[in-house]
């Protein structure tokens, strides 16, 4: 909306149109002079439901994400669903039945890792257990305590297959269809 060229009327029926809401609830709103974000702050509040857990229940965290790090090793993504989980703790991947001790944990920052000292239900974040191969962390696994033997994974969990596309074309383009 701060822009001299700015079409905010056209724009918003546009939106309305688009997504099948009134064009009322689209605010308009702009990050350099912060014109409006309080509204748009106070809707995320009112609309967004908090996250639910139970942070005295055994640990249960979805994998949703790993990155491979040359000085960590994998870099496991997590959202803890209930119970805590902190450094040095050791941890058991359900599906795949590995055991690691966590080296690292923490929290996202824009751009980087934020270290911290423990995540617990409702949280996001990330840890390093020293873990050497990527095939031992499985998106849509679910991560408990070592301890824990008797808990059933998060649902949905399916084995990833590996896939390879292959695209094949002739030399000459009038062999094509041949």
């Amino acid at each position: 909306i701060d822009l001299p060229n700015a079409r905010t009327d056209e724009l918003r029926k546009e939106v309305a149109d688009l997504l099948g809401v009134l064009e009322e609830d689209i605010p308009c709103v702009s990050a350099k002079t912060g014109e409006n974000m309080e509204m748009v702050l106070e809707k995320i509040v009112e609309l967004i439901p908090a996250p639910e857990g139970d942070i005295n229940a055994p640990l249960k965290a979805l994998v949703f994400d790993s990155k491979y790090d040359n000085y960590l090793g994998v870099v496991t993504y997590i959202r803890v669903m209930d119970g805590r989980v902190k450094k040095g703790d050791e941890i058991r991947f359900i599906q795949g039945g590995e055991v690691f001790e966590i080296n690292e944990i923490g929290t996202f920052k824009a751009g980087s890792l934020n270290e911290g000292n423990e995540l617990k239900a409702g949280e996001v974040g990330y840890f390093a257990a020293s873990i050497k191969e990527a095939k031992d962390v499985q998106v849509g696994d679910t991560v408990t305590h070592e301890e824990n033997k008797n808990i059933k994974p998060l649902p949905g969990y399916k084995p990833s297959t590996s896939m390879v596309y292959c695209g094949m074309y002739p030399i000459d383009g009038q062999d094509y269809n041949a």
